[in-house]
């Protein structure tokens, strides 16, 4: 995807080829206005895609930091006072932090992934759903007893931009379907794969990375 950086620089290409008639004396009036149509315009797509690609970055980074343990990355997820309903808890932000970062903890290793955004932007605020899938397990390798869980869902959020930033200031998350499977050892030809283990800040994966 696109970053915000990129769309910085093609809007301002676009800018400035736009203004190439004033810049060379050669606009009319009629010309000058249609240019700042263009560019009034081009201001206000540019400051579309941005948000969008900062709502992007704000879901994503949940998985992130639910992934790796990272507290620091999860308080740019959710509001202090946001509204969250998982069903099992319903809750403002602050308490909700601990609560999943102890959930996760006690799994010996977990992988999540949010896709599918769907964004409905109205200025500061942005009406989202997105598909979530987790995998979670109690054992931090797996052996021939390990089980691990495999979760689908949707997450339906709204965010907003307070001081410049996005944020998640509701979210209910609806479950679709929940299993267990039986793992593969990882032996044999799979013992050459490099395996994540304990997934935290003292992985020898981690790496500090994206948003």
């Amino acid at each position: 995807m696109m970053n915000f950086k990129s769309i910085e620089k093609i809007t301002l290409l676009i800018l400035v080829v736009s203004c190439l008639p004033l810049l060379s004396g050669c606009g009319n009036s009629s010309q000058n206005e249609e240019i700042s149509k263009r560019l009034k315009a081009l201001e206000i797509q540019s400051t579309i895609l941005a948000d969008k690609q900062a709502i992007h970055d704000v879901l994503i980074r949940y998985a992130r930091a639910l992934d790796w343990l990272d507290e620091k990355r999860l308080d740019r997820v959710f509001f202090y006072y946001a509204e969250i309903d998982y069903g099992f808890f319903k809750g403002s932000g602050k308490d909700f932090k601990p609560i999943v970062m102890e959930i996760e903890r006690n799994l010996g290793r977990r992988w999540h992934q949010t896709t599918q955004i769907s964004i409905n932007l109205e200025g500061d605020v942005a009406e989202t759903e997105s598909y979530g899938i987790a995998f979670g397990s109690v054992d931090t390798v797996a052996d021939a007893d390990s089980e691990i869980g495999f979760y689908v869902g949707y997450y339906q959020d709204r965010l907003e931009k307070r001081g410049g930033y996005w944020g998640i200031a509701y979210r209910k998350y609806i479950l679709v379907s929940a299993v267990m499977l039986q793992e593969t050892v990882l032996d044999g030809d799979l013992s050459v794969m490099h395996q994540i283990g304990k997934a935290d800040f003292d992985s020898a994966h981690y790496r500090d990375v994206g948003n």
